[in-house]
Formats: structure tokens, sequence, C-alpha cells
């Protein structure tokens, strides 16, 4: 039996309220454009590879954002073939007696969805493994590790001639990531379920109701304040840098999600009738000028902070500027 790694590249839709995304829906959200595979043998030495571009018959034109990442175009697809010959094409190459591996959990569900709305259930392809799992369990991490942080851990240098985001390229990396594995037989434990994919249309915003604190520390200090929740996809947060003050009664910070960016953390303050500080936390996507806001405000708080410090002088109580804080200010913003 031999190994084949699989790596996919897609397309996508230049706006869902396109009137090609319209007529298909969520039957196809991720077109394939490209197939990228590295064959191991037995002993784990790269024997073949196969690269095969597929030409898109619904998203057409190239997402800008796919042929940055990718450097796959109309010129670069022209000539290549539809997806039913491109997945023939591949199925042969396979042969029999292999397992298909990928890295991650992304690739099989495209793959799987492609292969229902191109109707090419009958071509037979294996059941494709996850490498990326089984190496984020051999390594005891918490989250599943990107390909390129995997190799940064395994001492593994790009090739400055093959571009990360290309489908044979990310394959080959992968095999050799996939090499450095104590027992890779294991990953055959690791088969993959294709997911339905959707397109959801995800709040972008979250409010969370008032929590009540005894002072203004303990709620900067929660887990409410330090651990946000991105409102796109839920995943806990981590800050990137302290709250910093706008006023008595807002603070602000910018946190880190993994699949949707920058996120603008506000906290909003008032004092209810039994004298607790109540917060309220808003998320919302960071542009760029969010982050750049935060970060000056940050670097302004740590000079303020030392030149008090270096004054004998005591930053402010928070507690008491917002007791002072004039009320017209303190009610939540809608």
């Amino acid at each position: 039996m031999h190994y084949i790694i699989l790596d996919l590249e897609w397309n996508q839709p230049m706006s869902f309220q396109s009137s090609v995304y319209r007529k298909v829906g969520d039957r196809l959200i991720f077109e394939m454009i490209q197939i990228g595979a590295v064959r191991l043998d037995e002993d784990l030495k790269i024997t073949d590879s196969v690269s095969i571009p597929i030409a898109p018959t619904h998203y057409i034109r190239i997402h800008p954002r796919i042929r940055r990442m990718t450097g796959l175009g109309a010129e670069e697809l022209a000539g290549a073939p539809a997806f039913r010959e491109a997945l023939q094409q591949f199925s042969d190459w396979c042969g029999q007696d292999y397992t298909l591996l990928t890295w991650g959990c992304d690739d099989v569900s495209v793959l799987q969805q492609n292969i229902d709305f191109f109707e090419c259930g009958d071509i037979p392809l294996a059941p494709l493994c996850d490498i990326q799992k089984l190496f984020s369990d051999v390594h005891q991490l918490k989250d599943r590790s990107s390909l390129k942080s995997a190799m940064e851990m395994m001492d593994i240098e790009p090739d400055d001639s093959m571009a990360f985001h290309n489908a044979l390229n990310d394959a080959w990396y992968t095999a050799l990531v996939f090499q450095t594995l104590p027992d890779p037989s294991a990953v055959l434990q690791y088969v993959q379920t294709p997911k339905k994919l959707i397109h959801a249309r995800r709040k972008t915003r979250e409010k969370t109701e008032g929590e009540a604190f005894d002072s203004m520390r303990d709620a900067l200090e929660s887990e409410s304040a330090l651990h946000p929740v991105c409102p796109r996809c839920g995943r806990i947060l981590t800050l990137d840098g302290e709250y910093v003050k706008q006023s008595a009664d807002k603070y602000i910070a910018i946190a880190k999600c993994k699949n949707h960016g920058r996120i603008l953390i506000r906290l909003n303050f008032r004092i209810d009738d039994d004298g607790k500080r109540v917060m309220r936390r808003v998320t919302s996507p960071a542009t760029a000028a969010n982050v750049a806001y935060v970060h000056t405000k940050q670097f302004q708080a740590r000079q303020r902070a030392e030149a008090l410090e270096e004054g004998g002088l005591a930053l402010p109580d928070p507690d008491e500027e917002l007791l002072r804080a004039d009320l017209n200010s303190m009610p939540f913003d809608n």
C-alpha cells in the first residue's frame, strides 16, 4: 500500500449576492480549480507527484483573494479540463491499493461537495484521513496546527521556489511533515467524514447582558473581559494587549480570531442601584483604523503610566473615575 497526500485549491463567488451563487446556492459554495498530490511508498519516500488544474464552469471569474493566494487566474486555467475529467485523471493516477491523506478537514468537504454537484460519485476514490489531527494528537497540541506552524515545529524550511497555497506545493510540504511522525500508519485511524457546507448569514456583532462586579478591577480581570468570543464563529479569543480607557465608562481592546481576523472589543460600564459596576461587552470585526487606534492608545497609556511612576504618582482609580463620570455618558450604546 502507498500513501497519497492530497491538497486542493478552490474558487468562490465574487459575491454571495451574485446571480451565479443565487442560481446554485449552497450546492456549490466553493468550486475546485486545482488538485495537487504527492505519492509516498511504504518507506515514506516520495515517488511521484501530480498537479491537475481545473477550469471552473460556474464561478468563472477568479476571486481576487483566491488569485493572490494561489497565483491561479484565467490565463493559468485556460485549456484546463472541467471537474469530471480532472477527477477522473486523478483517480487514474492514484491507481489501486492506496490510502488518501489530507492536512485538515476542509478539503474532504469541498471535494465531496464538488463530487455531488457535478454528479461524479461513480469515480472511485479512497476515504480521506486527516494528518493534521494525528500531528496535533502526537504533539499534544491544544489546537490544530497550521501546515506552516507544523513545518516550523519540525524545522522544515520552505523552498523559496515553492509558494504556499499551491495545491502541489502544499501537498509536498504536508508529505515532509508526515515523514516526521513516529507512527505514520496511525493516520488510518483518522478517517474523515465530509461536512455539509453552507453559507450562513452570520451575525457580525455580539452583545452580552450586563454583568455585575464589586469593582472595576474585578470587571477588567473577569473571564468575560479577558476571553471574549468571536461574534461570527463563537471561538474564545485572546486579547492582543491590555484594555485601554476611552472614557471613565468605556474601555476598548483588540483580539484575534484564527478564522475571522481582528475583533474589536468594547466594554461599557454603569453603576447600578446597589453600587455594583455593571459591564456590557460588545464585539465586532475590527477595521485597520480600529487596530491602529487601539495600539496607539495602548502605547500612550504605557507612556503615561511610566511617567506617573517616575514622578511617584499613582494612576487614577477607575472606580472613582466611574463614580465621578457624567451620568449622561453612562447608558450603554445601542
